[in-house]
């Protein structure tokens, strides 16, 4: 329907069990004629004040052939909406308990709503955000936000946060900080920062403010180099840093952690670990991207005596091991996308075999040698 211009619906209660509408190659309709389309159906909808989870979504890349899609889906308690940002500000006065002020620019009083959603995914090209408070959302339990190219903030400034589990950032790549009176969320378990590069801190006082957190992964983040003040919360158990992130965590006693993963990617380091933070949970030990990486040492990794599992991925310039052996209580040692050590491995090299024949499972490249 490429020459279709316009669509008028002749009341609010056109589709009162519509669940799915796709609007797709038609180059003409307008975009408020979509919206105002999609609005009245979500409007009149017999089951939207069930909706607890809301899903936006951008327009991905679409060839010409194919042309753009607009679409709306309500299942059960989730309303999708995908290709068409400014539906947001109608859904916001249409909907009666979940909502969103994602794309409106006319709406300015949100520090004045509260609303009922319980999951909040904003996927792709919702360019009009810059900033996003969490007061508006009190029951909120998981947000996920993925590549807001002007996303600046997330803030709330009625802390505390108690419903918050879950928090994914991804590829913001203008997101600085955490403001207001940062991150005051207690029950937050997992926590997930990718490719936020302009991103320089983590939320200040982790270790009260977020004394639940579980799960920590900081990736592709590289101004993220430091310990907040106040430290890390004692009680997590699964981390993932870049490496130049490692030095601050020396000087911290880490009883609960038990799953360590160390990203490299741009780091000059050729030696690791040259030292180590008390870590006696520590079951499971990631090095990847380390790609300057040319020695493992092996007496330090030996002060991790609860060390099952190690792997060590991309670090294509790793020859060496020095000192004994690797740590006895390992179970498998796994070697992908190492071209020189695995070799070594394959080969029962002389200088590399004596410190790990006692492993196990020996996995390189996905073949078992041991």
């Amino acid at each position: 329907m490429r020459c279709l211009e316009e669509w008028y619906l002749p009341d609010s209660e056109a589709f009162p069990q519509l669940k799915w509408i796709q609007i797709r190659d038609c180059p003409m309709l307008k975009e408020d004629k979509v919206s105002e389309v999609l609005m009245k159906i979500v409007s009149s909808s017999s089951d939207v004040s069930k909706v607890s989870k809301l899903e936006i979504n951008g327009d991905y890349e679409r060839s010409p052939v194919e042309g753009s899609s607009r679409e709306m889906v309500l299942d059960g308690d989730t309303l999708s909406v995908r290709g068409c940002e400014s539906v947001m500000e109608y859904a916001l006065n249409a909907m009666i308990t979940p909502t969103i002020y994602v794309a409106s620019k006319k709406y300015t009083s949100q520090e004045e709503q509260k609303y009922d959603l319980v999951e909040l995914q904003i996927d792709h090209s919702c360019h009009s955000l810059t900033s996003l408070s969490l007061d508006a959302f009190p029951n909120l339990k998981t947000l996920e936000i993925y590549s807001c190219k002007n996303l600046e903030s997330v803030s709330m400034s009625e802390p505390p946060h108690a419903a918050l589990h879950i928090l994914i950032i991804y590829s913001c790549r203008k997101l600085l900080s955490f403001t207001g009176e940062g991150l005051a969320a207690p029950n937050l378990t997992h926590l997930d920062l990718y490719c936020c590069s302009k991103m320089e801190a983590l939320p200040s006082h982790m270790n009260t403010l977020l004394p639940n957190l579980l799960t920590l992964q900081i990736y592709k983040c590289r101004n993220i180099c430091k310990v907040p003040e106040g430290g890390l919360p004692p009680n997590l158990k699964y981390l993932e840093i870049n490496e130049p992130f490692w030095g601050g965590l020396l000087m911290l006693n880490w009883e609960a952690l038990t799953h360590l993963t160390v990203y490299g990617s741009i780091t000059k380091v050729r030696s690791f670990p040259y030292s180590l933070p008390h870590l006696p949970s520590l079951t499971f030990l990631k090095i990847w991207s380390l790609f300057f990486l040319e020695t493992l040492e092996c007496n330090q990794l030996l002060r991790l005596t609860s060390l099952q599992q190690l792997h060590i991925k991309g670090c294509s310039n790793l020859v060496y091991m020095e000192g004994e052996k690797l740590p006895s209580s390992l179970l498998l040692l796994k070697i992908k996308f190492c071209l020189l050590l695995g070799d070594y491995c394959k080969n029962k090299h002389q200088e590399i075999w004596p410190k790990i024949e006692h492993i196990p499972t020996i996995i390189v490249d996905g073949e078992q040698i041991v």
